[in-house]
């Protein structure tokens, strides 16, 4: 849950992922992705707010296209922008200064349409990673954080990182990949669904929007759509990246996305389905607190017929030091920090930089992931998506 302010201080006159109180002062707006924790302030009246003073919200093609299904505005006050694309911006703050900023979206492999964004001025350089998740071997192949000096490609240095620190905690040292997570996930339900075929497997996500990634994939391993609810598959169906992969004919597949998870027992969207016939699998990171990811998933132990899967869209802590030792910063900001959770987040961070001087100068970047192996019967995407491919 991202606790950010929305303001990047080193840059006057923008907010990123905020939208009220002194954010309404700034003369630009960006938003990551379509997560409501990021969309705080955004309303109808913000977008009439945003007209009448001739300002604009930058966001993926995707992020627009979602935001289009939940607000009315006018379709000049919301830029779309591409990923590596750099875009030049010119605007004035209330004191009359006139600024001019280039800023540039990568691909953040969170959500559809999820982005980071490189905002630079004169010597400043800032990136601000939103909800983030890319495998570290996958870092190179994210051309705008990277730059070209002799023929070769190298990691840009930034002056600040603004950074998810969803799970920068001892509790979640590491995570399976998601293509990890995805083949036991195939796997379970593949077992299920053969024993009979009234059997019928419901994924219950933590949140409405989040698991696209999962629906896409497992779709296309097992070659069934996935049942969600009407006001997810008309959002879907604006993007043509989903809308193959989903439907909303409950008796067309056995694959539900389509349960709230605070709802009662049962299938709600079919009535010729016993309780008996249905095997519910939960993606989640938060039962794996402290416990050893390299099981990857396991049967509940209270709950009947339901397994449990270590599935995440952000990064782990291993993950965030590898990449914060791969850009070489000494300056980060938390954007999601509890009260609670503050002394160690800090600690960590700490820790963490003052490492990042030693790996600087061995130039050594290596990410040491659980020793798994994965089948190489289900064919998946890579963990980071394409970089001019900007739908997740």
């Amino acid at each position: 849950m991202s606790t950010f302010l929305g303001l990047i201080k080193e840059i006057p006159g923008i907010s990123v992922d905020r939208f009220d109180g002194e954010n309404l002062t700034s003369s630009v707006f960006f938003l990551s992705h379509c997560h409501l924790d990021h969309m705080q302030g955004l309303s109808d009246l913000f977008f009439v707010h945003i007209d009448e003073h001739k300002k604009y919200l930058y966001c993926s093609p995707i992020t627009k296209t979602l935001l289009k299904n939940r607000f009315k505005f006018k379709n000049c006050c919301v830029k779309e922008v591409n990923v590596n694309t750099s875009i030049v911006i010119e605007y004035t703050v209330q004191d009359g200064t006139e600024i001019l900023i280039s800023v540039i979206p990568v691909s953040a492999g969170h959500c559809p349409g999820s982005v980071m964004f490189i905002f630079e001025r004169n010597d400043i350089s800032i990136l601000y990673t939103g909800d983030f998740r890319i495998n570290p071997e996958d870092f190179s192949k994210l051309k705008g954080l990277h730059y070209y000096e002799d023929s070769k490609l190298l990691p840009r240095t930034f002056t600040k990182i603004y950074l998810d620190t969803t799970f920068l905690s001892n509790d979640f040292p590491v995570f399976p990949t998601r293509q990890e997570s995805l083949v036991k996930i195939c796997e379970v339900t593949n077992e299920w669904l053969d024993k009979d075929p009234r059997n019928v497997v419901i994924l219950e996500c933590s949140a409405t929007y989040g698991s696209e990634f999962l629906f896409v994939e497992l779709s296309k391993m097992l070659n069934m759509k996935i049942h969600v609810r009407n006001d997810v598959y008309e959002s879907y169906c604006c993007i043509a990246q989903l809308s193959y992969y989903v439907t909303n004919d409950p008796y067309s597949t056995p694959i539900h996305g389509c349960k709230r998870k605070i709802s009662s027992l049962g299938l709600h969207c079919r009535s010729d389905v016993s309780n008996a016939n249905i095997m519910t699998i939960i993606p989640s990171v938060m039962k794996w607190r402290n416990k050893d990811t390299s099981v990857v998933g396991e049967w509940d132990k209270v709950k009947e017929r339901t397994f449990n899967v270590c599935y995440s869209t952000h990064s782990s802590l291993n993950e965030l030091k590898v990449f914060i030792q791969y850009f070489n910063t000494l300056e980060i900001h938390p954007c999601v920090i509890k009260t609670e959770e503050e002394t160690e987040v800090y600690h960590l961070l700490d820790s963490i930089k003052s490492k990042t001087e030693q790996v600087a100068v061995k130039k050594t970047y290596k990410l040491k992931l659980p020793n798994r192996k994965i089948s190489k019967k289900i064919p998946f995407k890579s963990e980071c998506f394409s970089s001019d491919d900007d739908s997740f």
